[in-house]
């Protein structure tokens, strides 16, 4: 399967989440001004020129719940490429991301980890399935036979949850990391440069591709990142800085800068 039916896909409801993920596409021709994008969205987007696809959705949302089911019912099933880099509107493309479709050779689908969701997976048995929710802001899928079970499964299994409980609190990755437990499609982990939530601490060893979350300054953010791309490095959003690993680092400085932000306790002899 080659690159040349792959692209970036986004989906939108209401004005400002389309705004966003037209912000998010400028990024995204900055770094990579060939690759297609398409949109799936209730209302026409101010700058349709950024979208090779535009793709109408007449669906009203109304709340947080609606807004992600709207996500989760729309990223697989409408996108017009073969190989999908799925991206959330509040995101920013910092470095070339065209090498992600080549995963997809190998595997059906790659994701990023979500280690601050704590909502595990429960099963029908009352049974907590101790594994991190993945981070569905941002997933890179091929279409398949395998996927288009994973993807239905997801959604029925989300509606069913909002269905039963409209104020439901977790979001709609728990749903998916559930039903991947049973589903035949091979998931590779991303590492966290492909899907950045720069809003808490992050290890890099290579140039962040996507910046995850809300800023004014996310340019300056991704900047900041990337000063030394191809270094292991820590990102310290407190700090908006990279603590570069080198000899005695982590021993003489990251270590007591955790304990004086709260994060570590001082360990007493």
């Amino acid at each position: 399967m080659s690159n040349s039916n792959s692209g970036v896909f986004y989906v939108a409801a209401g004005k400002k989440y389309i705004d966003e993920a037209c912000d998010s596409a400028r990024s995204l021709k900055k770094i990579n001004p060939s690759i297609k994008i398409s949109l799936a969205c209730n209302l026409d987007p101010d700058d349709k020129d950024l979208f090779d696809q535009i793709i109408p959705v007449d669906e009203q949302v109304t709340c947080r719940n609606e807004g992600l089911l709207f996500k989760v019912k729309h990223l697989y099933f409408l996108s017009p490429y073969e190989k999908t880099i799925f991206a959330d509107t509040d995101t920013y493309f910092a470095s070339d991301c065209e090498s992600g479709f080549d995963i997809l050779e190998y595997f059906d689908l790659a994701l990023v980890p979500a280690p601050v969701d704590t909502y595990y997976p429960i099963l029908e048995s009352g049974k907590k399935i101790p594994c991190k929710p993945l981070n569905t802001g941002g997933i890179f899928y091929r279409k398949n036979e395998a996927n288009d079970s994973l993807f239905k499964e997801w959604i029925n299994l989300y509606t069913s949850k909002l269905s039963s409980n409209s104020n439901l609190r977790e979001s709609d990755q728990t749903s998916f990391a559930q039903v991947l437990l049973y589903s035949s499609s091979r998931m590779y982990p991303l590492p966290s440069e492909w899907n950045a939530r720069f809003s808490f601490i992050n290890a890099f060893a290579e140039p962040v591709k996507i910046l995850h979350g809300y800023s004014r300054n996310i340019e300056n953010i991704a900047n900041l990142i990337n000063l030394n791309a191809n270094q292991h490095r820590v990102w310290i959003p407190h700090l908006k800085r990279c603590i570069v690993f080198k000899p005695y680092t982590w021993k003489h400085y990251l270590g007591p800068l955790l304990i004086k932000l709260g994060i570590l306790k001082k360990r007493i002899v």
